[in-house]
Formats: structure tokens, C-alpha cells, sequence
């Protein structure tokens, strides 16, 4: 399913730019990376005390972005995400979680395009494709990691591998000669349960964290 999304906004956003002066209309294509913060929102009537922290991980991936030249624009993403939490344990465990996840982003400039430099504001949503799940156990002074669904595990993990989510954030941007860079922080809301155990109508288990990333495009 994600092989086609990128190739389908880009392909809109092509036909959208045509004839690009003429409607005064411009593209962006672009790289970015950056820190994740993230954890997990835990919801066990049967453990109303289960908590987690969060734990840093890396994002990468890369941006488009097209529209008019004026106070909106669209953009769409494709990030490699890691993601997880830490559990408030004495064995010292971690969850790690990866994703590809793919925003679709509305864009709202804070100021004229006519300076090089303005804030803006987005907000979209989001879907995201789990690549792996893993356990991580720091015991007699190293680390062992096991699949989420493995059965050295005490209790298996049996998580949803689609995420439906929201984005929220903010930054800056600034163009330069034919570049455009950018500088944002948002929020990543979870909307899907990640249990898709027998267990999962009781207990609700969904993504939160923060991210902070700088990106560097070329104008079209």
C-alpha cells in the first residue's frame, strides 16, 4: 500500500503545478531527519497502575510539498520512525516499535512568502505501517532482544500492523537561493489500539510522543 501513495500525491501535485507560473503555484522535494520521543498511552482496568517512559529513538525519511504561493500548501511524507517506551520495571525493559509512516499534511504559512523566512503551522493525518516489534531486556550486565510475538516470551505480544494516527506542530521555514529549509517540532497522536490480542477490547494500548526534525528541499 505505500509504494502507491507516494507516487499517487506526487502525481496530483504535478498536475497541480501545470502551468506553475501561470497560477503561481510551486513544489518542493526534499529530505529530513530528526529525534522521536515517544511512549505509550496504557489503558488495563486490570492494572490501572501500568505506566511507561519514554525513550529517544531516530526519524528519517523524506518530504513534498506543492500548492499555491500563498497562506496554504500541502505536504506529504514517507518517514522510517522508531518508536516505543520503557517500562517502569525492575528488569529494566524497553518495547521498541518501528514504523514507515506516511502524514498528509495541511500547511498554514504565518507570514508572506515575499521574506525568506516564516513560521507555520499543520495539522493531518497519518498512517503507519509497523516494520518490527521487538522486547528488549538489559540482565547480568548485558542485553537480549526478542520478537514481540516470540514464545520466550512469558506473555507474547500480538500487535496491529496498520496505525491510524494525527499530526500537530508547528516551525519555521526559510528559502535560500532554490532550497527551502525547514525546522519543525510536532506532536504524533495515535489513534489505533496496537493490541491485537484476544485482550484487546479491555486493554487499549496507542502511540504518543514527540518529534523534532530539520529538512532540506529543492524549489521547483
Amino acid at each position: 500500500m505505500m509504494r502507491y501513495l507516494t507516487p499517487s500525491l506526487m502525481a496530483v501535485c504535478l498536475v497541480a503545478l501545470v502551468p506553475a507560473d501561470a497560477r503561481g503555484q510551486h513544489a518542493c522535494i526534499g529530505v529530513k531527519g530528526g529525534l522521536n520521543v515517544s511512549t505509550l498511552s496504557v489503558d488495563d482496568p486490570a492494572d490501572p497502575d501500568l505506566a511507561f517512559d519514554s525513550q529517544a529513538g531516530l526519524v528519517l525519511g523524506a518530504f513534498i510539498q506543492c500548492g499555491p504561493k500563498g497562506w496554504f500548501t500541502l505536504q506529504g511524507e514517507v518517514v522510517y520512525s522508531q518508536n516505543g517506551a520503557k517500562a517502569r520495571s525492575e528488569d529494566a525493559s524497553s518495547l521498541n516499535l518501528n514504523y514507515i509512516r506516511v502524514p498528509i499534511l495541511l500547511v498554514g504559512r504565518l507570514a508572506s512568502l515575499d521574506g525568506p523566512l516564516y513560521p507555520i503551522l499543520y495539522a493531518g493525518p497519518q498512517v503507519a505501517f509497523e516494520t518490527s516489534c521487538n522486547v528488549n531486556r538489559e540482565e547480568g550486565g548485558g542485553s537480549t532482544s526478542t520478537g514481540c510475538d516470540s514464545e520466550e516470551l512469558d506473555d507474547p505480544l500480538d500487535t496491529n500492523n496498520v496505525e491510524f494516527g494525527l499530526v500537530f506542530g508547528g516551525g519555521v521555514e526559510v528559502q535560500f537561493g532554490g532550497l527551502k529549509g525547514q525546522l519543525d517540532a510536532r506532536y504524533n497522536l495515535g489513534l489505533t489500539n496496537l493490541n491485537g490480542g484476544t485482550d484487546a477490547s479491555a486493554v487499549s494500548v496507542k502511540n504518543r510522543g514527540w518529534s523534532l526534525t530539520v529538512g532540506l528541499g529543492k524549489l521547483f
